[in-house]
Formats: structure tokens, C-alpha cells, sequence
């Protein structure tokens, strides 16, 4: 069987997409898609709640970063927390997202979550065209 050059080219372009929409297992108990704008370190993520009725892992997906600095966008230190009223909130983990998709496992605890930037490369401000978290 012979495969012309175009045909290869959107074989492989959809095998990429494939990829890219399916790093939120199928299983996932939630997840929501947003975008960061000139965000600095300490900024937060709002909200979600995780039941914890599954044993997914909660992630977070980068597509099209950007840094403010000359050097480009490189990686973004990324910290999970679960909100704790009336306590200090409970750090799950620090991540560097190198725009694309950081795990931070199973939390096994349900509760309300969010992340925070901690660190951007080459600059103050990080700015991110498609976010997705999945948990």
C-alpha cells in the first residue's frame, strides 16, 4: 500500500492530538481547562473539589507558555495545595512544568485544591494559552 506524503503528515498531526487531549486519565474524576495571564509567583489557580472517590492523579497540562523575560519561556516551578479552614493549607507537592503535563499522584485525601506558581524562568510574568487540570 502506498502513503503519500500529505496523508503521513495528518496520520501523524492526529496521532499528536491524540496525545495531547488524552493526558487526563479516562477515569478522571473531574477537570476543567482555563488560560494564565501575567501571572507572578505567589498567583493561584481557583478552586476544585476532589471526592477522592478515585485513585486518579491529579494533574496539571501547559500548552503555549510564555515568560516576559529576553530568554523565553523555560519552566514554571508549579506547587499543589489542599485548602484547610481555619489551618494552614497543605502543600502535595512541588512540580517544574516544562509546558506540557506535570503528575502529582494521587492526593488520597478529599478536599479543595489549587495550585500556585512558585518560580518562572526568564522572567517575572508567565502567561500560559491552554491550561487543563484533571484530578
Amino acid at each position: 500500500m502506498k502513503i503519500d506524503l500529505k496523508s503521513w503528515a495528518g496520520t501523524i498531526a492526529g496521532a499528536a492530538l491524540l496525545g495531547a487531549v488524552s493526558v487526563i486519565p479516562a477515569h478522571a474524576e473531574g477537570q476543567f481547562e482555563s488560560s494564565i495571564n501575567s501571572w507572578r509567583a505567589g498567583n493561584e489557580s481557583h478552586r476544585w473539589w476532589d471526592n477522592n472517590s478515585s485513585s486518579d492523579y491529579t494533574g496539571i497540562y501547559f500548552s503555549g507558555c510564555h515568560a516576559d523575560g529576553g530568554g523565553g519561556f523555560n519552566y514554571a516551578g508549579l506547587q499543589l495545595w489542599k485548602d484547610v479552614p481555619n489551618a494552614p493549607d497543605r502543600s502535595k507537592g512541588t512540580r517544574t512544568n516544562y509546558c506540557g503535563w506535570v503528575d502529582y499522584g494521587d492526593p488520597d485525601d478529599a478536599g479543595n485544591y489549587y495550585f500556585a506558581l512558585t518560580d518562572v524562568s526568564h522572567g517575572t510574568y508567565l502567561s500560559v494559552d491552554y491550561v487543563k487540570v484533571g484530578w
